[in-house]
């Protein structure tokens, strides 16, 4: 019975710091707690790479207040494309900001089609929305194809969206 009670004596300290530090704040918290679709552009070569749009802007359509993304943003190569909660669509427009474009193809439009589900982090960083891309719709004025390769968007970085430009 005395080398149990020395067992508690000494390890009782231990296992009270260890509590201590596991309970306090939410420093388990994950950094991230926003699920934010990730679109990448890419060529729509055969084999596909990565490229940059220089002088570009995108912004939400019926979003409330200031929607605007990038706005005339240089050699940009991604976006993240919040998407809004209580809805199941949001729409986009990508405006190409080069002086040689013809008007007309000045802007694609994207349409994503979504449905949101609650996920229950924990006691102490609680809960966040994520998504299931059900559905994605695009004007062609200058992206040739698009694609959903991860249909769940949650906090994470990973490529929910990839969008297919023509170049020469």
């Amino acid at each position: 019975m005395g080398k149990f009670c020395k067992y508690i004596v000494l390890g009782l300290p231990v296992w009270l710091v260890l509590a201590a530090a596991v309970s306090c704040g939410d420093s388990n918290c994950m950094e991230n707690r926003s699920s934010v679709p990730y679109a990448v552009f890419y060529n729509d070569s055969v084999v596909p790479q990565r490229i940059s749009i220089d002088s570009v802007s995108v912004y939400g359509i019926g979003q409330p207040g200031d929607s605007m993304l990038l706005d005339t943003a240089r050699r940009v190569s991604s976006t993240y494309l919040p998407l809004r909660d209580g809805r199941d669509t949001t729409r986009f427009v990508i405006r190409y900001e080069q002086r040689n474009l013809d008007p007309r193809y000045k802007a694609d439009t994207l349409t994503i089609i979504y449905h949101s589900y609650v996920r229950f982090v924990s006691a102490e960083c609680g809960a966040m929305f994520n998504y299931i891309i059900d559905s994605l719709g695009y004007t062609t004025w200058q992206i040739a194809s698009a694609q959903v390769v991860q249909r769940e968007v949650n906090n994470l970085q990973a490529e929910n969206v990839q969008l297919f430009y023509r170049t020469r």
